[in-house]
């Protein structure tokens, strides 16, 4: 893709709104997930996979099913709008300017949790925090806008990214913890799709 290409492409929209349980954070908007105008669009992502496979939905989900994913309680954001595949290319100054906004993204949610899918938007938000492959809720202040006392849990899972394939099995540990947190293990979707597995067994 041309730099005029990718020019013209628009970043995602915020998939948030207020009261949300789940937000979950990217680095960035990739270019074929621009152009397909859907969270984690590139088919050698494993983001969908995990999820679907996972107890915080009843059901196989693709990127086409992120926004409708908002009725479920989860939305989607990136700490960083710019559209580009390479997200080594982001400054580190890039994304201190992006951080302010994204909190104002998360205090329109107010979520119950947050859980970045990579380390590099933790990072951002949280310098000096991360300890290499320390999967799972984080040890780190909460994400609660100013005057509120609903505080988000913070969460880093492995970067779904093809490019980070040897990390992938952490990513279904750290769902279904997630989802034992927010008590979504006991949904009547998540108990369905248990006796679904279980007779297809």
């Amino acid at each position: 893709m041309t730099p005029e290409e990718r020019a013209r492409l628009s970043t995602l929209p915020d998939l948030v709104r207020p009261g949300l349980d789940l937000v979950f954070v990217g680095i960035n908007p990739g270019e074929r997930s621009a152009e397909r105008g859907h969270y984690y669009g590139h088919p050698g992502n494993a983001f969908w996979r995990r999820l679907s496979a996972s107890p915080l939905v009843g059901r196989d989900v693709t990127c086409e099913d992120d926004a409708s994913l908002l009725d479920l309680g989860i939305g989607f954001t990136d700490v960083v709008k710019r559209v580009i595949t390479d997200s080594t290319d982001i400054s580190r100054a890039e994304f201190e300017d992006a951080v302010p906004a994204f909190f104002e993204r998360i205090a329109i949610a107010s979520p119950r949790a947050v859980c970045f899918t990579a380390t590099r938007p933790f990072e951002a938000v949280y310098p000096r925090a991360w300890t290499s492959r320390n999967w799972g809720r984080q040890d780190v202040p909460s994400l609660a806008p100013p005057g509120s006392t609903r505080a988000a849990e913070v969460w880093v899972m492995p970067s779904p990214s093809g490019r980070a394939a040897g990390y992938h099995g952490a990513i279904d540990r750290v769902l279904a913890d997630l989802a034992r947190s927010l008590g979504w293990d006991r949904r009547p979707e998540a108990s369905e799709r248990k006796q679904r597995e279980r007779g297809a067994a």
